[in-house]
């Protein structure tokens, strides 16, 4: 397993890339300075020098001696910024379960980064890409028609556990199978590490002093990321020698998210649990649960301190939350690079399951 993320100089790359390709920056024009690309972007001068350098390696710039760096004129321009685009032989599907697609609000930011993540990844090849929404667990007769129909090639399960009756049947048609979203043992996977998450946001609150924390989860039984972040959560417990309270420990899922996070907060505060600090597994539950103790007149966070997981809404909380953030693009970015890769050279490489596992970090705020 690996541990990956996107370095800045990627993200540089790819925004000055974006520029190029969008015809802000024309073939054969000069090239902004360093001086001036300092200005735009945060990063150090080391980093940006990297970032310019790949754009050359790369074809998109080209330097006169004497002259400076101006704009190459692309010989393929259906190559994706970010490595080969997709062959018209190397079709790539992105299957999400119709409930999810539906969803609304912050999960459905969920979804959308991991999706700007794949596009990043395939740039124009995108284009070419389909995003089959199906039933969770079933395939429906448009499915079953679209295998019949189409040569295979890879398929992209967001959250493969939706999927228990297509997966097989994907096999059985011949697709290579990248789970994003879930740690899988039986094919290629690219997830985020839930248990860091929730070691992260409980140790944040630990850091600041607070002993008493509690934490506002989902149902560990629906979702393997909330049990990951529930073992995190006593993790950092357990190296602060804090013994956790089942009294602190809650569960509930609701169809609005924050109304989970102030049912929560109501039932901590009718039980008097004594606490100064709550890690909420979501934003909304954190601004949910964060809303009714003002409601109540705590004083936040000087009484108790909140954090949350996930960093979709995070920053528009009254007061902004401290928050993990999840690297939902990279993810998306990371899975279909890799798989691009195995593809395309997939007669050069031994058959091998590949597993990534992304780092997410804290946001303080």
């Amino acid at each position: 397993m690996s541990t990956l993320t996107v370095p800045k100089y990627q993200r540089v790359k790819r925004q000055l890339i974006q520029k190029i390709e969008s015809g802000k920056f024309p073939p054969g024009s000069p090239f902004p300075s360093e001086h001036q690309l300092l200005k735009l972007y945060d990063v150090s001068r080391p980093t940006l020098i990297r970032s310019l350098q790949e754009l050359v390696n790369d074809g998109y710039l080209t330097r006169q001696r004497g002259k400076g760096t101006f704009v190459a004129k692309r010989q393929h321009p259906n190559e994706s910024p970010y490595g080969k685009a997709a062959s018209p032989t190397s079709p790539l599907t992105v299957f999400i379960s119709e409930d999810i697609a539906n969803l609304s609000g912050p999960a459905r930011e969920i979804q959308l980064r991991i999706l700007r993540g794949i596009q990043e990844a395939l740039g124009n090849a995108y284009n070419s890409a389909a995003i089959r929404h199906t039933p969770r667990n079933a395939v429906d007769p448009q499915t079953l028609a679209f295998l019949e129909t189409t040569p295979p090639g890879i398929a992209m399960l967001i959250e493969p556990s939706c999927f228990t009756t297509l997966k097989p049947m994907l096999c059985e048609h011949g697709w290579e199978i990248w789970s994003i979203n879930e740690k899988t043992d039986d094919g290629h996977c690219v997830y985020i590490d839930q248990q860091h998450a929730g070691y992260l946001a409980t140790r944040f609150l630990i850091d600041a002093g607070r002993t008493k924390i509690a934490l506002l989860n989902g149902p560990c039984h629906t979702y393997w990321g909330f049990e990951a972040r529930k073992q995190g959560y006593l993790q950092a417990l357990n190296e602060a020698g804090i013994l956790p309270q089942k009294t602190r420990i809650l569960e509930m899922h609701h169809s609005i998210d924050s109304e989970a996070g102030r049912t929560m907060m109501r039932q901590l505060l009718k039980n008097k649990v004594d606490l100064d600090g709550v890690v909420g597994a979501s934003d909304s539950k954190a601004m949910g649960a964060m809303a009714h103790a003002r409601e109540c007149k705590i004083d936040v966070p000087s009484q108790i301190m909140f954090v949350s997981i996930d960093n979709t809404l995070a920053e528009q909380a009254d007061p902004p939350l401290p928050a993990v953030a999840m690297p939902l693009e990279a993810m998306g970015y990371q899975a279909a690079s890799l798989a691009q890769l195995t593809w395309t050279h997939r007669k050069m490489f031994t058959p091998y399951i590949s597993q990534t596992c992304l780092r997410p970090s804290l946001i303080e705020r």
